[in-house]
């Protein structure tokens, strides 16, 4: 299988001040894949117990861990993910906290992405929820 992340050069790329290089890819091909589609994944432990309450980088490690633990079942690496949405409760939070830990799940393989500011998530005490969508051969 083939992934291409694609930058077009008449679409802006995304950065913050925060952080170097692209934050994420505007477009991802790829040929000959399977899909593997990760549910909506929340700052939870196996017992289903908050993790990081209050802190959104604690939160977004958690949250990518257990994507993380969901990709390898599937056979899944983060480098195989093609689509992130990611529904937050405090964008700017979110941007200057959240987005390091995303940015280093990736490593340096971002897929395209889309981040959503919502007033409550599934749980009241989580401040952040992604999901993912990955192709494998």
């Amino acid at each position: 299988m083939t992934i291409e992340r694609i930058w077009p050069e008449a679409v802006y790329v995304r950065s913050l001040d925060n952080l170097e290089g692209k934050v994420y890819a505007q477009t991802v091909t790829s040929t000959g894949s399977r899909h593997i589609h990760v549910a909506g994944t929340l700052p939870f432990d196996r017992e289903q117990q908050l993790v990081g309450e209050g802190d959104v980088g604690a939160q977004t490690r958690c949250v990518l861990g257990n994507i993380r633990h969901s990709l390898a079942a599937a056979g899944a690496t983060p480098p195989d993910v093609v689509r992130s949405k990611t529904y937050v409760i405090d964008m700017q939070d979110f941007l200057a906290n959240g987005i390091p830990e995303w940015v280093d799940f990736f490593q340096g393989m971002p897929p395209t992405s889309t981040t959503v500011g919502v007033t409550e998530l599934a749980d009241p005490r989580a401040l952040v929820e992604i999901e993912v969508y990955a192709e494998l051969d």
